[in-house]
């Protein structure tokens, strides 16, 4: 079922425009059966998005602000964690015209067939997946794991025996400072 609130008719907007101040409800974002971008199974809360669709001759500008809350795992410690990511969503539009053609050298508008019908929630949805990191951290004074163990050293220090002696640098615990 789609749900008709996230669909814009760029035809039908007013001289003026549009705004909007919203949370997107995170079961929406996360529906395999809403919109056609891919769903965003690990949001924490609700999406907030603030937005704005403006005319300026037969452009349309959306432009706005979203933030995002999702669960990850860090990729030092592989511990769960609430990742919090925001971003900015930029797009043009235009009416008629061909598919994939510009409207104005060096510009990037995305061509629509009349009425010009926009589903606002893959354009989010995009966003955020374009926002995705492949590494995040919990913090960034996350120690990791122990590589002999698997220890988690944010717990504390593991117990392993440390015999580094072969190391190529091994030689320089031997000199004193100063000496």
């Amino acid at each position: 079922m789609v749900h008709r609130q996230w669909i814009v008719t760029l035809r039908d907007l007013p001289d003026a425009g549009r705004e909007w101040d919203v949370s997107v409800p995170r079961s929406v974002l996360g529906n395999p059966d809403e919109g056609s971008v891919e769903p965003l199974p690990d949001l924490c809360e609700d999406a907030r998005w603030q937005l704005a669709i403006v005319r300026k001759g037969d452009v349309y500008r959306l432009t706005g602000h979203w933030q995002a809350v999702l669960r990850r795992e860090c990729s030092r410690c592989n511990a769960a964690f609430d990742w919090h990511v925001d971003g900015k969503t930029e797009r043009d539009f235009r009416l008629g015209g061909r598919p994939g053609e510009s409207a104005e050298e060096g510009s990037e508008c995305e061509w629509l067939e009349a009425p010009g019908e926009i589903d606002l929630l893959d354009i989010l949805r995009e966003d955020i997946w374009l926002a995705w990191k492949p590494e995040v951290v919990c913090s960034e004074g996350c120690k990791g794991l122990c590589a002999q163990c698997g220890h988690d050293l944010n717990q504390g220090p593991c117990g392993c025996t440390k015999d580094d002696a072969t190391h190529p640098f091994a030689i320089l615990r031997q000199l004193k400072p100063g000496a």
